[in-house]
């Protein structure tokens, strides 16, 4: 594949060419003898359209001439789009003639610069021209990000600056605007530009050649012809423009010792003479004259207005290295001005700044199609399975971190208050305390409290998967030669950026709507009970202690006379069912042993009052004696009983147990093959978590711009 640069500059015009194959430089192509074609277009008496030299040399004999078309293209009702479409199918015409384009599409693609100020409508526009006149699969891309990719690609930049960590202003003057790429550690960044403004050095020219004329004794002849002679002020400019190159080339000492000056002889009517010459005063008056082409500014005032204006743009990460190209930047002036605006700014120039776009335009060509292969072969990963069945293999591990994040708050929040309340009696029957575990734990595991509890474990978990996944996408940075950092989803990776909390509840990785994980929890502790209250397997301690070992001996001989007769699944559903008494609850879960308290005749309290009445006067008495209520609320008992103190505590190795038995049954389902309940939801999991990860990919590989 061969990609083609085309610099259709508003005064002068270059191509170059680089192939696919290799890491070539690319080359200058010539057009009709002349590697910078004049971008001149002229129509001869018999219908033949010539361009560059041979349309400036013939400019006076032509029907019709023109010079400088392609700045008036944004103005729709000019001719600039016929101009502009008849001299690039004369310079494709010249390529196939001489042999330099071959083949078609397949084989060759055309990249053609435009001002950075141009809209996406008029570039449209302007792609149009080229698609009617042949060009093969013919691209836009503004000749200030053709600069910058130059840039990038330069040895000789590269020597000079680094410019993966540098930042670089890039500042092409074109004929007829200027344009600014400002470049941030390899990759650009939009500025405000001055490529909207009618600055370049076409301006120059004009004022050169309407300089010399007010010169000329014959001004007003001179202005006559001009105005009335297209052709004949395309021929006059050019050999302006000639002379101004040539003058800026000249060293200080060659400018002392000879003189910058050429006549030309106008035949239009009466034969005329027009001296031009450039010296210090004239060029001067070229960078310092108000001009109506500026709204009454000079070249130096719209120049260094559009650098501050582009300094203040750009903020605080002012450029390390100011990059100057166009034909213009030669100028010892321009590094006066920029150095001004920009003092810790280092100045490079290019050593060839008339082909520095259409270098770079041919070199966008070949970068663009590596980077359509590079994001194909993303796609293609992302199409496979790759990205789902790693996140499917790593499901387990999400779930048992999140579990370790979840579990103990999920226990104090919503699992031991509805113990206490079937501790106390408030839940008759343990079936009714299944239904009561099941809506709590839905409760908070739908709370913002649990979301944010799983923010950690998801960001851990997301960096496992990338890290992982990021051997498959090295292996396509390394061979389009692009920096792995670029598709490095896991460098500063939080759960957020994968919006997975938006989506992902904590009942998708400990609950659900079905039984998946809600039953895990609700029968671990159910279970637990159940073993806590007739005996499980061997003896189980009641309550703690000596005395809850030996009530724990009793109920378990007991349980077990009663399995023999009843079988163990019909005790367990006794007991399911059963409205316990709150000692038997209490000797389940209570947190301290049970005290002793003494029989109650309530002889002791009516001493108590003899006592008092000796003691205080009558009314002090009465005030110090219980009150009615008070005295109702003490219960008289004839025999000791057992008093479990306080009922808003749970032991906690009653809760050691729930945890464990919690764990147990968590790790039995992980591992199980045939749930169900838990396939689909692992199911829906990977598709969904892959889909967030694939897209972030994605938009990665979109963002990769230059291969460096």
């Amino acid at each position: 594949m061969q990609y083609w640069g085309f610099d259709l500059g508003d005064g002068e015009s270059t191509l170059a060419r680089v192939s696919s194959e290799g890491k070539s430089y690319p080359e200058i192509v010539e057009v009709e003898g002349n590697k910078v074609i004049i971008t001149v277009w002229a129509i001869m008496r018999d219908g033949e359209v010539r361009i560059g030299d041979n349309a400036a040399r013939s400019a006076a004999a032509a029907v019709r001439s023109a010079a400088r078309f392609k700045r008036r293209f944004l103005n729709a009702q000019s001719d600039s789009a016929a101009m502009i479409r008849d001299f690039s199918a004369r310079v494709f015409e010249a390529l196939r003639g001489s042999g330099e384009l071959v083949g078609g599409e397949k084989s060759n693609s055309v990249y053609v610069g435009c001002p950075a100020g141009w809209n996406a409508e008029a570039r449209e526009r302007y792609q149009r021209i080229f698609e009617t006149i042949g060009f093969p699969t013919p691209h836009v891309v503004s000749e200030s990000r053709a600069v910058m990719v130059g840039a990038i690609q330069s040895n000789s930049v590269r020597d000079y600056i680094d410019l993966r960590s540098k930042t670089v202003l890039v500042i092409d003057i074109g004929s007829s605007t200027t344009d600014f790429a400002y470049i941030n550690k390899g990759k650009e960044a939009e500025i405000r530009t001055g490529g909207e403004v009618a600055l370049g050095g076409g301006v120059m020219d004009e004022v050169l050649l309407n300089t010399c004329v007010s010169r000329s004794p014959n001004a007003a002849a001179l202005r006559r012809v001009l105005d009335e002679s297209e052709s004949w002020r395309v021929d006059c400019e050019l050999h302006a423009r000639h002379l101004k190159e040539r003058y800026y080339s000249m060293t200080a000492e060659e400018r002392a010792e000879q003189e910058c000056a050429e006549s030309l002889l106008i035949t239009y009517d009466d034969p005329l003479i027009l001296d031009l010459k450039m010296d210090a005063d004239t060029s001067k008056t070229l960078t310092d004259r108000p001009c109506p082409q500026l709204n009454g500014k000079s070249f130096r005032q719209v120049f260094c207005a559009g650098l501050r204006e582009v300094r203040d743009s750009i903020g605080s990460e002012q450029p390390e290295l100011l990059f100057l190209t166009g034909g213009v930047s030669r100028m010892e002036e321009i590094r006066v001005w920029c150095q001004e605006v920009f003092p810790d700014s280092v100045i490079y120039t290019d050593r060839e700044p008339e082909f520095s776009v259409a270098r770079g335009l041919a070199w966008c060509g070949r970068i663009d199609d590596d980077l359509a292969h590079f994001r194909a072969d993303v796609d293609e990963l992302i199409s496979s399975n790759t990205v789902e069945e790693l996140v499917s293999g790593r499901l387990n591990d999400l779930y048992r971190s999140a579990l370790d994040y979840l579990l103990d708050p999920l226990l104090e929040q919503a699992v031991k208050p509805v113990l206490l309340d079937w501790k106390n009696g408030k839940i008759p029957r343990l079936c009714d305390m299944e239904s009561a575990l099941q809506e709590h734990i839905k409760v908070y595991l739908y709370s913002e409290e649990a979301r944010q509890s799983l923010h950690q474990p998801v960001t851990d978990w997301l960096l496992s998967v990338s890290e992982e996944l990021e051997q498959y996408t090295s292996e396509i940075c390394r061979r389009y030669h692009v920096p792995e950092r670029s598709l490095e989803i896991s460098s500063a990776l939080t759960a957020s950026d994968f919006s997975l909390l938006e989506k992902l509840e904590a009942k998708d990785v400990l609950a659900g709507d079905t039984l998946t994980w809600t039953a895990v929890f609700v029968e671990s502790i159910i279970s637990i009970l159940i073993a806590m209250l007739c005996g499980g397997s061997g003896v189980v301690l009641i309550s703690e202690g000596p005395i809850g070992m030996l009530i724990g001996v009793l109920l378990s001989f007991l349980v077990l006379m009663v399995s023999h007769a009843m079988g163990k699944k019909a005790i367990d559903e006794k007991l399911m069912t059963a409205n316990l008494p709150l000692a038997i609850r209490r000797m389940a879960l209570s947190a301290s042993l049970p005290r002793i308290e003494a029989p109650n005749l309530g002889i002791s309290d009516a001493v108590k009052k003899v006592q008092l009445g000796q003691l205080f006067s009558d009314e002090e008495s009465d005030s110090a004696a219980s009150s009615p209520a008070q005295e109702s609320g003490r219960k008289r008992h004839l025999l000791p009983r057992l008093s479990w103190g306080s009922g808003d505590s749970i032991s906690e190795r009653r809760m050691q147990a729930i945890r464990n038995r919690i764990r147990q049954n968590y790790e039995k389902l992980l591992n199980s093959a045939d749930n169900e309940d838990l396939l689909a939801l692992n199911s829906r999991m990977s598709r969904d978590i892959s889909k967030q990860i694939e897209s972030r990919l994605k938009e990665l590989a979109e963002q990769v711009e230059i291969p460096l």
